[in-house]
């Protein structure tokens, strides 16, 4: 059965985790103001640059050789900046018109088990519980509000490449679109703002990046074994649980440079490591080594691997059906 993420494995409730979970604002990482704020401020300095450049700059392109060799990039780049509307509207909605099209709607009589994990954690994150669709139509899972509905359409692709690990991937997976919802990345403005930074890629990657953090926490707090979920990245499936948390810690702080720059210079990389994600749960007490990852044996593991074999849960015979 899909973990409900409400208890560890020892069956002891998590007061700290359930209070969290309640407060949206606590849960947005420290430094997504400040670098929405610096984004949002360089785009417009870029736009009106490029904008002023073109427009009225034709005797400094004339003396500047340079500038005037990216004449023809600068307004393909606008033209992507100023598409952006039109451009969040489409991908809204055709990822609803996927979810309507090429998926499976998750319900309280379709795939039950996971529809009840869904259930759980918008009752702890205070929100209406969203429509959750399963489709292998998409690259990666995602979350559309379009004509007052929240849908989550999970990737089926993405679930059938863990399949050891599926309940846990499925319950940090859930966890983080909830997060989502909460933070509003999915509304119209803040679509319309990651339309705008999509065609410069480094106001693009910060962007996304502090989101990822900020998603992430929400994702630790709801989903009891995040850090199960995160070690899959990783290393392989068949050795997660072999995995001593307290050693991979203390390599992670080993190779952690401090200062400022440390915590800006990943938000620029093009793919956010999973090293650096773990580390931000870390250092906001999010993660720890006492998490029921670490209580898991190698002997253990392959107890609970034989066991799914044996019986596969029907949240996942459903992923690999759609797979197939």
């Amino acid at each position: 059965m899909v973990d409900t993420g409400s208890e560890s494995e020892g069956g002891a409730a998590e007061p700290g985790r359930r209070e969290a979970g309640t407060d949206r604002s606590g849960l947005r990482h420290p430094l997504e103001g400040r670098t929405t704020s610096v984004v949002v401020a360089l785009a417009i300095v870029m736009t009106l640059t490029l904008v002023g450049l073109l427009l009225w700059g034709a005797e400094l392109l004339e003396r500047v050789p340079v500038l005037a060799q990216y004449s023809a990039e600068a307004k393909v780049l606008l033209l992507a900046v100023f598409a952006g509307p039109l451009v969040a509207t489409y991908a809204r909605r055709r990822r609803r018109m996927l979810a309507q099209r090429e998926s499976i709607r998750v319900s309280a009589t379709q795939l039950p088990e996971v529809h009840d994990l869904l259930v759980s954690h918008a009752t702890r994150a205070g929100i209406p519980v969203p429509e959750l669709y399963l489709s292998e139509a998409i690259e990666r899972t995602t979350t559309v509000i379009w004509q007052q509905h929240t849908c989550i359409i999970l990737c089926a692709h993405e679930l059938a490449t863990h399949m050891e690990s599926f309940d846990d991937i499925l319950n940090f997976t859930l966890a983080r679109e909830v997060g989502a919802i909460c933070l509003g990345y999915p509304s119209t403005r803040s679509e319309l703002l990651a339309s705008l930074v999509a065609p410069i890629p480094f106001l693009r990657a910060p962007l996304r990046n502090i989101r990822t953090y900020s998603c992430d926490r929400y994702g630790a707090v709801l989903a009891p074994r995040a850090l199960h979920a995160l070690l899959c990245e990783a290393t392989c499936e068949r050795l997660r649980n072999r995995v001593d948390p307290n050693a991979y810690f203390t390599q992670l702080e080993r190779a952690r440079r401090a200062g400022l720059w440390a915590s800006v210079a990943p938000l620029l990389n093009v793919r956010l490591p999973v090293t650096y994600r773990i580390h931000e749960l870390r250092r906001a007490g999010l993660l720890t080594a006492t998490d029921p990852v670490a209580g898991d044996s190698p002997s253990s593991g392959r107890d609970r691997a034989r066991a799914r074999s044996r019986r596969r849960s029907p949240s996942r015979r459903a992923a690999r059906s759609t797979s197939d």
